[in-house]
């Protein structure tokens, strides 16, 4: 899984003092296309970026598979940190303090255990929210689509019909 991290200069700092941090300037934000200027999408997070919150990131390097961006507009102490193919977006306040005591690369690895726990328990929600869905039946259906009825659509019907009697 792929993990990006967007900040301001004093952050991305810090992390280039880790001994894994490569420099990686990525790729030109924009390219010319048709006589004009366009987004570069050669960079799938870049674009992605880019397109949601109009605003251009530079790349400044990258730890294995974290990439580090930079966004001029980042004030506060914060790192938007981007999970996935789907770029599953977490903020997280910057602990400097845990920098000083056990270093930066702690500090990367203890970011990557919370993503993969937010990123899990989101994944459990939304298949918990699925089986809500797909438990709930349609009782319209028995007259509208017969051939197409389920037992869950039938549960629907009779439940309908109950409190119809109660009322």
């Amino acid at each position: 899984m792929g993990l990006n991290i967007v900040t301001n200069r004093e952050i991305i700092n810090k992390f280039k003092s880790s001994n894994y941090f490569r420099v990686n300037l990525g790729l030109v934000p924009t390219i010319e296309k048709n006589g004009g200027r366009v987004y570069n999408d050669s960079d799938k997070f870049a674009y992605f970026y880019n397109n949601t919150y109009q605003t251009s990131i530079y790349g400044q390097g990258n730890v294995g598979d974290i990439k580090f961006y930079l966004d001029m507009y980042i004030n506060e102490p914060v790192m938007a940190i981007y999970y996935g193919e789907n770029f599953q977006e977490f903020i997280f306040d910057f602990d400097e303090e845990f920098i000083f005591k056990k270093g930066v690369d702690a500090y990367l690895g203890k970011i990557l255990k919370e993503c993969d726990d937010k990123y899990d328990e989101l994944k459990k929600l939304n298949e918990l929210r699925k089986l809500e869905q797909n438990v709930k039946g349609d009782p319209n259906k028995i007259f509208t689509n017969p051939g197409q009825v389920t037992y869950e659509d039938i549960k629907a019907y009779l439940e309908l019909e109950r409190q119809k009697r109660q009322l």
